[in-house]
């Protein structure tokens, strides 16, 4: 009995159909994922862009075929995949600010764990809000009992944060889910905007007050400046000619009381001087 070899092509087709079995359906919600995990599946095949554009057309489903109709219909000559994967990016993919609204005012605890939530909200936020940030947002949504042992760890990083709180709540399950809100991230938006508008009062007032106090330590300044330049003239006024009968002799012009000499004319003796000493 003779046996049949399989062709390139059919190795091909096979190798196409496992691949495709193993991709899920397009999701709608995560498109950005759903192309990270396509692509990782994808990459390991060598596949031609003809194969890979392809294959994410049968993962669409008829409300997505219809937001790409005018690609399938005619689709460019080269760069098919990155066409289709552009396209559906574009129509799917929440733009930056609607992510920033949902972190702010669309995260629930619910039912998943803390480092689940913690998780998405770190998906939501790109990057782009520091982990301190961060971590006041996710422990706002955290129940009372979790965010007071949360305050007394001396545990910095937020993951390992995440993994306290997770512990936490499954050893207080019960109690833990009366505490819940329905919506706690009304209150705390509240919250946050009462004390930012706070924190900027104290700030101007503080600003007012430093500005005045540099203007009262100017003026006290200047004026200081300004009796020591009339005092000064005024001494060296009394030197203009020895007719003046405020005359000083050097020694006691420089010296004043101090002086050892006194060379005549001199109105040192005059009690208005020794007085002024």
């Amino acid at each position: 009995m003779q046996s049949t070899q399989a062709t390139p092509e059919d190795k091909m087709e096979l190798s196409a159909v496992t691949v495709s079995s193993r991709i899920p359906d397009f999701w709608r919600d995560q498109p950005r994922l759903w192309f990270v995990q396509c692509e990782a599946i994808l990459g390991p095949q060598k596949l031609s862009d003809e194969a890979r554009y392809n294959l994410v057309v049968t993962k669409l489903g008829k409300e997505v075929v219809e937001q790409v109709s005018d690609i399938l219909l005619k689709p460019p000559e080269s760069g098919k995949f990155e066409a289709l994967k552009t396209r559906l990016m574009t129509v799917y993919e929440e733009s930056e600010m609607r992510q920033f609204q949902k972190l702010l005012s669309e995260m629930e605890l619910g039912d998943q764990k803390p480092s689940q939530l913690l998780r998405r909200m770190r998906d939501l936020a790109r990057d782009k809000i520091p982990d301190e940030t961060l971590k006041i947002m996710w422990q706002s949504h955290l129940p009372s009992s979790v965010r007071a042992v949360l305050a007394v760890s001396d545990v910095q990083v937020l993951d390992k944060l995440a993994a306290i709180a997770d512990k936490v709540m499954e050893t207080s399950r019960p109690i833990q889910i009366s505490e819940v809100q329905a919506s706690p991230s009304t209150s705390s938006n509240g919250d946050h905007a009462f004390i930012l508008a706070e924190i900027a009062k104290l700030t101007m007032k503080i600003n007012d007050m430093e500005r005045n106090r540099n203007q009262s330590r100017n003026f006290n300044n200047n004026r200081n400046r300004w009796r020591s330049r009339s005092t000064s003239r005024g001494r060296n006024q009394s030197r203009r000619t020895p007719d003046s009968p405020n005359w000083l002799c050097f020694y006691h012009h420089k010296f004043r009381g101090r002086a050892k000499k006194c060379v005549d004319p001199c109105s040192w003796k005059n009690d208005d001087h020794r007085q002024e000493n």
